[in-house]
C-alpha cells in the first residue's frame, strides 16, 4: 500500500510513551534472538525469525499511529461523510505553517509513514470539521503572524480557533485513547 509522509506535532508525553515503547520493543527482540539460540537456532536464523514476527510482534511507530487515527476518524463526531477536498483545498493544506489557536505547550514533532487512502480521509476531515471556523477567522482579519489583536480579537480568535481540528490535534486525540 502507498505510504504518504505526515509530519505532526504530538504532546512530550505521547513522545515519551513512544520512546519507551520502542525500548521495551528493542528489549523483547534481543531476547527472543537469545532464547531461539538457546533452543538451537543459529543466529543468522534467529534473527530472520524475529524480522519475520516484527510486524505483528513489534509494530512500528507509524503502524500504531494509523490504526488510532482510523479509530479516532471513526467515531461520530469525525467520522463524516465528507466532501472530497477540491484540488485547491488540497494545494493549501500542503502549504507549511500553522493553523491558529493558542500555545498548548510541549510538543515535539514526529513523522509518520501512513498509509495514502487514511492521510486523504485525515486531511479531509480536518478541512470540513474546520473550514467553517477558519473562514470566520479569515473574514474578521484574525489569521497570520504578528497581528496586534485587542483584548477582544483575541477572545474571538481563540474562541473560534478551539472550533479547528487540523491534522495534529486529530493525531494527538488519537494517541491519547490509543493503548500502545
Amino acid at each position: 500500500m502507498e505510504k504518504t509522509p505526515v509530519t505532526v506535532w504530538i504532546h512530550a508525553n505521547q513522545a515519551a510513551r513512544f520512546d519507551l515503547l520502542k525500548k521495551r520493543q528493542r528489549q523483547e527482540e534481543r531476547a527472543t534472538i537469545a532464547a531461539l539460540k538457546k533452543e538451537g537456532m543459529a543466529t543468522r536464523d534467529a534473527r530472520i525469525t524475529v524480522a519475520e514476527m516484527r510486524a505483528v510482534e513489534w509494530p512500528s511507530l507509524s503502524t500504531i499511529v494509523a490504526a488510532a487515527v482510523d479509530a479516532r476518524l471513526s467515531r461520530p463526531d469525525l467520522a463524516g461523510p465528507w466532501r472530497p477536498l477540491s484540488t485547491r483545498e488540497r494545494q493549501r493544506l500542503a502549504l507549511s505553517g500553522r493553523w491558529p489557536g493558542p500555545d498548548i505547550g510541549r510538543l515535539r514533532q514526529r513523522h509518520y509513514e501512513l498509509p495514502s487512502p487514511l492521510v486523504e480521509r485525515l486531511r479531509t476531515t480536518a478541512w470540513r470539521t474546520s473550514e467553517d471556523a477558519l473562514e470566520e477567522l479569515e473574514r474578521r482579519g484574525l489569521v497570520g503572524a504578528g497581528l496586534a489583536l485587542d483584548k477582544g480579537q483575541r477572545e474571538t480568535r481563540n474562541r473560534l480557533a478551539a472550533c479547528l481540528y487540523p491534522v495534529p490535534r486529530i493525531v494527538r486525540e488519537a494517541l491519547d485513547d490509543a493503548r500502545f
